[in-house]
């Protein structure tokens, strides 16, 4: 076979290889505010390259794709040109599709590793013209000067049952707060903007920071018009 032959052999076998498909587990929705807050970028963008990058041990797989995005709205952080995001093909690949000349919102973390741009594919970046709830919400938070809240979930070690009447309580710079997890296990409070650490108690049970929670308890911030989300799982076989 000659060699531009199997070249284009070779990338449609790439183009044609199956996708793996995102996977997201956490038990509640990521919430805007907490996600803006938690990223070092976030922005319009429009997609004008995609790079195939091949399974070096599977000749007809995919590794990841990098997408190439000229950026034409900062609403967080600090960036200028073009930015590369690296999607890598497992469970965590983004679910929504990537078209060309098409604009997207997204909340970036920069991935030294890959001398890329990263996103959580169960967060909110997505298609600009289906982001609208998404920055109106951004808006709100620029638009705020107050504090913020707390968000989280208190549940048995496989995350599967909640546990109501969890107490919850948030020690910071700038007060003490509580609140009691509802009949879902969930709760929120609002507190001023600050760190705060944040800890859940119940008739002697322990609590500790659920592997998949987004943010750690003990290490909250809390900027003007933001929020946090925490998740503890109970401890097993503690009393």
């Amino acid at each position: 076979m000659k060699p531009l032959a199997c070249l284009l052999c070779v990338t449609l076998m790439l183009l044609l290889a199956p996708l793996a498909m995102a996977f997201c587990f956490v038990p509640q929705p990521r919430l805007t505010c907490a996600e803006y807050f938690a990223s070092q970028l976030v922005v319009e963008a429009t997609l004008v390259q995609t790079k195939i990058i091949g399974d070096k041990g599977d000749p007809l797989g995919i590794e990841a794709h990098v997408y190439t995005l000229a950026v034409n709205k900062v609403m967080r952080g600090k960036i200028v040109g073009r930015i590369q995001v690296y999607d890598g093909n497992d469970s965590g690949r983004t679910t929504f599709d990537w078209t060309r000349g098409k604009k997207y919102l997204l909340f970036l973390s920069y991935v030294p590793s890959e001398n890329s741009w990263a996103l959580d594919s169960c967060g909110n970046s997505g298609p600009l013209d289906a982001a609208k709830a998404a920055l109106s919400e951004i808006e709100a938070i620029n638009a705020s000067h107050d504090g913020g809240v707390i968000y989280g979930v208190v549940s048995q070690e496989a995350l599967s049952t909640p546990i109501p009447g969890v107490h919850i309580e948030a020690k910071g710079e700038n007060g003490e707060y509580v609140a009691t997890t509802d009949e879902k296990g969930k709760f929120q409070m609002k507190v001023s903007a600050g760190n705060y650490s944040v800890s859940a108690s119940q008739n002697g049970i322990s609590f500790k920071k659920a592997d998949i929670s987004y943010e750690d308890p003990g290490r909250i911030q809390i900027e003007p018009g933001g929020c946090a989300q925490v998740q503890f799982a109970e401890v097993e076989g503690a009393q």
